[in-house]
């Protein structure tokens, strides 16, 4: 594997156990939406901006754009009241710049005549529908927006797996 590959797999494995530990936070009667989101936009502005100064001389620059749109919407859950529509605008809003900086990323290899763009318009369309629709179910009590924010970035992390191991597997034959 190229140091790229490894170095997207860690990262995008590492943020799936995040969203898997959220996943659990329910269960331990952890319920402050605050401290959920403030943790995976944290961790995400964190991980990413690693990642991206890890790869630089990839000049893939779809893991600063995300550092930078997670470090936005960290910056704004604490300037926000969190109320459920507020919840909701944070995580659209979130959804939407991603889904610029996914398409950004499947231009990217649709410039080079490289069959992965077929792939990243994939995880683009399935990132999009997915997330909207739960980001349409967080009309619920507390415990059941954690487990619905959990599984919105469950489903992103696995989406964003996908990439380097297929890309690895495309150059293995």
């Amino acid at each position: 594997m190229k140091k790229k590959q490894i170095v997207d797999l860690v990262t995008n494995l590492s943020l799936l156990i995040l969203a898997c530990v959220i996943l659990l936070f329910p269960s331990f009667k952890i319920t402050d939406i605050k401290l959920v989101l403030g943790l995976i936009f944290g961790f995400y502005t964190l991980f990413k901006l690693t990642s991206f100064i890890l790869i630089i001389k990839e000049h893939d620059y779809e893991n600063l754009f995300t550092s930078i749109v997670s470090l936005g919407c960290f910056i704004t859950i604490f300037y926000l009241e969190l109320t459920t529509k507020n919840i909701a605008l944070i995580l659209l809003i979130w959804l939407g710049l991603m889904s610029l900086v996914k398409l950004k990323k499947a231009d990217f290899y649709h410039d080079k005549q490289n069959k992965m763009w077929l792939l990243r318009l994939f995880i683009l369309f399935s990132f999009i529908a997915i997330n909207l629709i739960l980001c349409l179910n967080l009309m619920y009590e507390k415990e059941i927006q954690i487990l619905i924010i959990g599984f919105y970035f469950l489903i992103n992390s696995l989406l964003d797996t996908i990439d380097p191991l297929v890309s690895y597997l495309m150059e293995r034959k």
